[in-house]
């Protein structure tokens, strides 16, 4: 069984309905974030799927944002699939990744881009963290999150499963100048550093459990 699966939405409602009937193995968590403010996403019912958690968000928290709190609201998930809301797995994917992943690891599957659908192991995010939320709303994060793996000397794997993508389909973005030479400012200024920092840890929120 995959322990979770997680994707945040905007607007495009039938991409990530898409993305949801294209699971077709054994999830135990799908944790999807309604990006859109009006909390008026409910994703279509798959029997493959144990438990539906959506996070209706009244102000966006971005797409990193949104996978940082997937990962923070399932903290005892051995790994995380999270995926584009405009992708969608190839049958017998999600087989394949519980066969191949490697949950010390930062895995990718065959998609393109490969950052459509990561998956973070729990050894990875114990010694690199999550994504640095300084990167909003896009731009420089996959950056500073794959300079972190390789210095903390992470292993990256290749998982043998398909995710299709229609780039972008979902967000028609225009290129935003300003957000762009700010992240990019600040990538720059971390690499200069050696500045890894990003906050919030797994062990920290494993240990000082309330629930």
């Amino acid at each position: 069984m995959i322990p979770v699966v997680g994707f945040a939405t905007y607007s495009r409602f039938d991409l990530a309905d898409r993305l949801v009937n294209s699971i077709d193995y054994p999830v135990e968590h799908l944790v999807v974030v309604d990006n859109s403010g009006k909390g008026a996403y409910q994703p279509p019912a798959n029997p493959f799927v144990s438990n539906v958690w959506v996070l209706p968000i009244p102000f966006g928290l971005g797409l990193v944002g949104a996978w940082n709190l997937i990962v923070k609201s399932t903290p005892y998930a051995p790994y995380w699939v999270l995926v584009n809301d405009d992708a969608w797995f190839e049958p017998g994917a999600l087989a394949v990744v519980e066969k191949e992943v490697d949950p010390d690891a930062l895995n990718f599957l065959i998609c393109n881009p490969e950052w459509s659908c990561p998956v973070f192991g729990e050894g990875m995010i114990d010694k690199v963290g999550l994504y640095d939320e300084r990167f909003y709303p896009l731009y420089f994060d996959d950056n500073d999150l794959e300079r972190r793996v390789r210095l903390a000397n992470v292993p990256v794997r290749k998982i043998n499963a398909v995710v299709h993508h229609d780039n972008s389909a979902s967000i028609k973005h225009e290129f935003n100048s300003l957000s762009f030479a700010r992240n990019q400012r600040l990538y720059n200024a971390k690499q200069d550093t050696d500045d890894r920092s990003w906050g919030w840890t797994l062990e920290s929120r494993r240990a000082n459990r309330w629930d």
